[in-house]
């Protein structure tokens, strides 16, 4: 007999709709369990395309967005034989961009790291979709804009407290990606952040430069040859001029024979290196937020810099699940 949704207040859906990617989790509030999920290549970007290509207006665009929230839903009901009716729904991410479900206006800096000063909307359950809906907007700088990683801050506080041992000081908080962000705590309060487009740029050198014939993906960075390939690319990056650093992965190849996975790694070393060189002699309490193998290669990258400051180490999902479970619980919907 299936255990009605009023039975288990404490779940809710979790869901990180990014720019190319889609993730539904359905949570244990109190345990941030995850009890199902169900993901897919239905990013924003991609159904933003869709709707477009299918004639898309503004008044249907709800509709067509929901869908894809309803297909998500249908697969772990049927999955699980769970009765997900009236579970509140938390969305972060792309989906309260210009591309999204609807555009939302960023939050502004200072923010508060208990979530009591995001930008976000509360959308009422209906009868074709019978989910309390909070969907969770950005935050801006004077120069700089972030989605996504201001509720995995959120999270990422509460979770990092007991960790601390100087809140009253400042604390960084990296979140390594497509287009990392570093985002500077004082007390309670976010008062900074930036962006750095290393993994962006990465992708676009390895394979649309010159450099492309001369590197190889796929080899594991933990042998003893591509951590010292790594290491190297990480003191370049951090202590030289990066557009010199990077053509050595050519004259590397030419020179001195080094093998293509190696100078995979080398490479990745010097983008991750430029953009950590101002945090390798900060005075701040540093939290690094990810998961697998970028977790790992940034982990390498603060030892190969020899990073004195204090280094907590976070889970990116679990981040991001304590930060909606935040707003869900501050908005009286669990």
């Amino acid at each position: 007999m299936k255990t009605p949704a009023s039975a288990t207040p404490r779940r809710f859906l979790s869901c990180d709709w990014g720019t190319s990617a889609f993730r539904l989790r359905l949570v244990e509030g109190a345990s941030r369990r995850v009890l199902a999920a169900s993901r897919g290549e239905q990013g924003i970007a991609a159904t933003f395309a869709a709707w477009q290509a299918a004639g898309g207006k503004t008044e249907n665009r709800w509709s067509y967005f929901s869908r894809i929230l309803a297909q998500h839903l249908a697969s772990i009901a049927d999955a699980n034989g769970a009765v997900l009716a009236g579970l509140p729904l938390v969305i972060s991410g792309m989906a309260s961009s210009s591309l999204g479900i609807r555009e939302l206006p960023y939050a502004v800096l200072p923010l508060a790291v208990d979530g009591s000063g995001l930008s976000m909307e509360h959308v009422a359950a209906r009868e074709d979709f019978p989910h309390p809906i909070v969907i969770i907007s950005g935050v801006r700088s004077h120069d700089d804009v972030m989605r996504g990683e201001e509720t995995q801050l959120i999270g990422a506080c509460a979770l990092a407290a007991a960790q601390l041992a100087a809140p009253e000081g400042i604390r960084v908080f990296v979140f390594p990606g497509t287009h990392s962000k570093h985002v500077y705590v004082r007390g309670a309060h976010a008062v900074a952040f930036r962006t750095y487009m290393t993994g962006e740029f990465f992708e676009l050198l390895s394979a649309k430069s010159v450099l492309a014939n001369s590197v190889t993906p796929g080899a594991d960075l933990s042998t003893p040859e591509n951590l010292a390939g790594f290491a190297t690319g990480i003191r370049a990056g951090a202590t030289g001029n990066v557009l010199n650093a990077a053509f050595h992965v050519r004259t590397r190849a030419l020179l001195a024979n080094a093998a293509a996975t190696e100078n995979f790694h080398y490479l990745s070393g010097v983008l991750i290196g430029a953009e950590l060189r101002e945090l390798a002699a900060a005075d701040a309490t540093l939290t690094l937020v990810g998961a697998g193998p970028l977790l790992s290669a940034y982990q390498h990258a603060f030892r190969a810099l020899d990073v004195r400051a204090s280094l907590a180490t976070l889970d990116a999902d679990d981040c991001l699940i304590a930060g909606q479970l935040t707003v869900a619980t501050r908005l009286g919907l669990l």
